[in-house]
């Protein structure tokens, strides 16, 4: 499916989004990227709205997937490219390693 829009990463925006399979990254307000994740957007998404675990993430955009090993290999892969371009995870990736 490929990336979709930009959207800000608040609850009345999340809680439109699908409940289905996906990767999602999130961003700054310079627009860099700060982490990348998996699973069920709105309910991973809604996550990090309560919880504040990524307090600097304003944006976010999503792919989504029809297994669970699709989402984990292009979150691997996505990963590895930052890691690669940067020789450094996003700054919350590297925090939950």
């Amino acid at each position: 499916m490929g990336w979709g829009k930009w959207w800000s990463l608040t609850k009345r925006i999340v809680s439109i989004d699908p409940d289905k399979l996906g990767v999602y990254e999130l961003e700054d307000s310079l627009h860099n990227t700060v982490y990348y994740g998996s699973g069920k957007i709105k309910t991973r998404l809604m996550d990090h709205v309560n919880k504040q675990d990524c307090p600097i993430a304003k944006n976010y955009r999503f792919e989504l997937f029809n297994t669970e090993a699709e989402c984990r290999a292009r979150e691997k892969a996505l990963l590895e490219e930052y890691q690669k371009k940067r020789d450094k995870l996003p700054m919350y990736n590297e925090k939950i390693l």
